[in-house]
């Protein structure tokens, strides 16, 4: 082995001097291509891969002992080596670029293409398989993978100066094309595309002549690695100028091969999944984060395969077509032969039920999806909320411009608001009341439920109905994606002391009332329409303002229209009480708070917090405390009352006619 040696190299900085390098016998290769071809590999990639080796002799002993590398659902058998950068691509599906993709429901121009995403091969195989309409589909987008990593995440400085530190972990994978074209192997990276893309702006590499001119023709591959080696035996390193240093730095990289994969035997977890994980664990969980959009989509993926998935005690949470529909994948009009909705509002409200509904059923299912990419043991509410948004928003990356962030990113934390809302964990397992059709005879009926649980009170005790919710949760789709917007976040369209309430207390207000019913419906009625939002009165008709227009619904307008005030004829009866009933669970959230900012109240002149460490006058406490528990023995009172009721309800309702 040749020391390691520095000098210096771009802008003054020490520059690393690797061992010179030495193309590989022939016979070492096939020796090593047989290896792996033992190991289960495919003949392809095992011989994409032995040629793909620096040294393959020593890659095919540590093949007795490759390490075991832990991930969620298996182990992955991995090999350290070190690999021509001229046989490696970056991951065409690189996740780094999910706040980008562009996605078949929002629909497209001429010029659309879809991201490839890799599958498992057949068998058992360490192996990926992706399929794409041409060779140029996947060329191009080898090609903008590669440009968008120089761009986001620049690396090509650094590795002219040191090489590649960090090994890239490389899986082979088989590419069949519709067109007819022989099927192509090539190795890509799960985790280290940014770091490819960089050695390959080094070298001057283009990612589609790796993969497809190189990657076919071993011939040529020797060639493009012999004629630096050769370039750097006959200059000797003194004599190389600085960008021919650069070059052989990169010449080859470090890498963790994938030869092999052990699902756990209690899952059946296949290959592409374990290898997702493994990003997921590399680079959605620390250190090296994608990014709030990026982990939700990539996290949103991993939901829908643990909801398509049947249980042993039952069956899948989603349909094959629904797990499509869901994750954008299939147009409107494969949506309608598969009797699904074209209506984006029923999408939302199908994603929000089937993801944040069903109660703990469907808390673990969609759990479960979350742990096996983050290994994340106890997801929180939020995260699924986040989660389902970023499915909504799927369809309208395209439609609105994928690069138009400010669009997405204003609009994205408004619906995770809305969706918080905590009726919709209450919403019962299976269809939608109204799923939506061309005719919308459906979202009648859903109004009119929704107006019978308004006259009931509902809402104005602080939960919605069933209807009522389904209808705020169709209404607000469109509400916050509108302009204008009619639904923003709190402290929007006013000061803090007008009104600072959030999306769901607006909506609670808004859903509670007779108005408000007939405002959501004509809401979904004119956004199905792609029409803009306007005002309408207790009837359902639009309101006209002075000029004699129809008046456009604004966030500002909607917040003095709906304030959650009591109304004069909601005094008595069930809706008086509930109104009531409201202001006593707002108080009780008040006096939390108000608990919660005096723990926090810092000591004078130490660390520490006042009441922790001094505690606080006992006898006011205890006076406190005598007041609570005259509160709580009401209310319990109330209680007891209301199951004394329910009991005789249900005897009556045993009764014989």
């Amino acid at each position: 082995m040749v020391a390691e040696t520095v000098d210096e190299g771009l802008y003054g900085q020490p520059g690393w001097q690797p061992p010179h390098p030495r193309l590989s016998r022939p016979a070492a290769v096939y020796n090593l291509a047989e290896a792996l071809s033992g190991r289960g590999l495919s003949d392809a990639a095992a011989t994409t891969l032995a040629r793909s080796a620096v040294r393959p002799d020593d890659m095919r002993r540590k093949l007795a002992e490759s390490a075991e590398l832990r991930v969620q659902g298996g182990t992955l058998l991995i090999v350290e080596t070190r690999l021509w950068a001229a046989s490696v691509v970056p991951h065409p599906a690189n996740p780094r670029e999910y706040g980008r993709r562009r996605y078949r429901l929002g629909g497209g121009g001429a010029d659309f293409t879809e991201t490839p995403e890799p599958t498992s091969a057949a068998g058992a195989r360490a192996e990926l398989e992706i399929r794409v309409s041409e060779p140029s589909a996947l060329a191009q987008r080898l090609e903008d993978t590669k440009q968008r990593l120089l761009t986001e995440n620049p690396l090509t400085q650094d590795l002219a100066v040191e090489g590649v530190l960090q090994p890239l972990t490389v899986v082979a994978v088989t590419v069949h094309h519709a067109n007819g074209h022989p099927t192509a192997s090539m190795l890509i990276t799960a985790d280290g595309s940014s770091r490819i893309s960089a050695a390959h702006s080094i070298l001057g590499y283009s990612p589609s002549k790796v993969a497809y001119e190189w990657g076919a023709d071993e011939r040529k591959h020797r060639k493009e690695v012999n004629r630096w080696i050769r370039h750097s035996q006959k200059q000797g390193w003194d004599h190389l100028v600085e960008d021919e240093r650069e070059r052989l730095r990169v010449l080859n990289v470090p890498a963790r091969v994938i030869v092999g994969f052990v699902p756990d035997s209690h899952v059946g977890q296949r290959f592409h999944t374990a290898v997702r994980n493994f990003i997921g664990l590399t680079h959605i969980r620390p250190p090296r984060p994608y990014g709030a959009a990026v982990e939700n989509n990539a996290k949103a993926d991993a939901v829908l395969d643990s909801l398509a998935e049947p249980t042993r005690s039952g069956n899948a949470h989603v349909t094959p077509a629904e797990k499509r529909w869901f994750a954008a994948t299939m147009t409107s009009t494969e949506a309608d032969a598969e009797g699904l909705s074209d209506h984006l509002d029923v999408r939302a409200a199908s994603i929000v039920k089937s993801l944040l509904g069903g109660g703990a059923t469907t808390a673990r299912r969609v759990n479960d999806g979350i742990r096996s990419l983050t290994a994340k043991q106890r997801p929180k509410r939020d995260e699924r909320v986040e989660i389902a948004v970023e499915l909504i928003l799927r369809a309208v990356h395209t439609g609105h411009g994928s690069e138009d962030g400010k669009f997405l990113r204003s609009r994205r934390g408004v619906l995770q608001r809305a969706y918080r809302m905590p009726e919709i964990a209450e919403l019962p397992a299976g269809s939608l009341l109204e799923e939506g059709n061309r005719h919308d005879t459906s979202l009648d009926l859903l109004r009119d439920l929704a107006l019978k649980e308004a006259e009931r009170g509902q809402g104005n005790d602080g939960r919605l109905g069933i209807a009522q919710t389904e209808l705020a949760v169709k209404a607000a789709y469109y509400m916050v994606l509108a302009e204008p917007v009619a639904l923003q976040r709190e402290m929007y369209g006013g000061s803090d002391e007008e009104d600072s309430r959030g999306p769901v207390s607006v909506l609670r207000a808004m859903l509670s009332s007779r108005r408000g019913v007939q405002q959501a419906y004509e809401v979904v009625c004119s956004g199905r329409q792609g029409q803009r939002l306007h005002e309408v009165d207790d009837s359902g008709a639009r309101t006209v303002t002075g000029g004699g227009e129809h008046r456009l619904l604004t966030d500002a307008l909607v917040r003095h229209t709906y304030t959650g005030e009591p109304l004069d004829e909601q005094t008595t009866g069930y809706a008086g009480a509930a109104t009531c009933w409201s202001s006593v669970k707002g108080a009780v959230e008040t006096l939390q708070k108000r608990v919660r900012d005096m723990a926090n109240v810092p000591r004078q002149g130490g660390d520490g917090f006042q009441v922790s460490q001094e505690g606080w006058n006992s006898g006011e406490i205890l006076r406190l405390r005598s007041e609570l528990d005259r509160v709580d023995r009401t209310i319990a009172d109330w209680a007891d009352r209301w199951e004394e009721l329910e009991h005789l309800r249900e005897g009556a309702e045993g009764q014989p006619d």
